[in-house]
C-alpha cells in the first residue's frame, strides 16, 4: 500500500477587524454575543441518533447570532511568560447545522469549519480581530463550490466580529 500526497494552491485572504477596545473588552464583547456549544452534549444527541434533539440543540445554543463558540484558548499569557507584549485568544466559532451545508460535499470541510478567529491586542496597539475569509478558504475544496455556506458565513459571522469590535 503506498500513500500520495498532492499539493492544491489557492488564494487565502485575511479578513481583520481593527478596534480601538481593549482586548478585553473585545474579547468579553464576542463572549457576550456567543454563547459556548457543549460538545459532549452535541455528541450525546449524535449517540442517541437524535438529529431532530441535535438541531434544537445547535439552534438554542447559535441564538441570537446563529453562531457559538466551539472551544478557545488564551494564549496570551503563555506569551507574556515568554517576554512578548501580547493578549491573544483563539476561539473556533460556528455553526453545526449550518456546516453540513459543508461536510456533505467534503469530509475536509474540519479544516475550516469551525471557523478560527484570533482576538488579540500588541500592547500599545489596536486590538484586532483576524479571520480566514470563508469564501476564500473554501476555494480550495473546489468540490464545495455549490455550497452557499461560505458567502453566509462571509456576511453574517463577519458582522457579529465587527459589531464586537465597534
Amino acid at each position: 500500500m503506498s500513500a500520495e500526497t498532492s499539493l492544491t494552491e489557492f488564494d487565502g485572504v485575511l479578513i481583520t477587524i481593527r478596534s480601538k477596545k481593549s482586548f478585553f473588552e473585545v474579547s468579553k464583547a464576542i463572549e457576550t454575543r456567543l454563547q459556548r456549544l457543549s460538545v459532549p452534549t452535541l455528541m450525546d444527541h449524535v449517540g442517541r441518533g437524535d438529529l431532530e434533539g441535535l438541531e434544537a440543540y445547535v439552534e438554542e445554543v447559535s441564538a441570537p447570532t446563529k453562531f457559538s463558540i466551539f472551544w478557545e484558548m488564551n494564549q496570551g499569557p503563555a506569551m507574556r511568560l515568554a517576554g512578548i507584549p501580547i493578549e491573544s485568544k483563539f476561539y473556533l466559532v460556528g455553526n453545526a447545522v449550518v456546516a453540513q451545508g459543508l461536510f456533505k460535499y467534503t469530509a475536509a470541510a474540519g479544516l475550516g469549519a469551525p471557523v478560527r478567529i484570533c482576538v488579540s491586542q500588541r500592547d500599545g496597539e489596536d486590538t484586532r480581530i483576524d479571520l480566514d475569509q470563508v469564501t476564500a478558504f473554501f476555494s480550495q475544496f473546489p468540490e464545495t463550490g455549490p455550497s452557499d455556506v461560505p458567502k453566509l458565513l462571509d456576511t453574517e459571522m463577519v458582522k457579529v466580529f465587527e459589531d464586537a469590535a465597534a
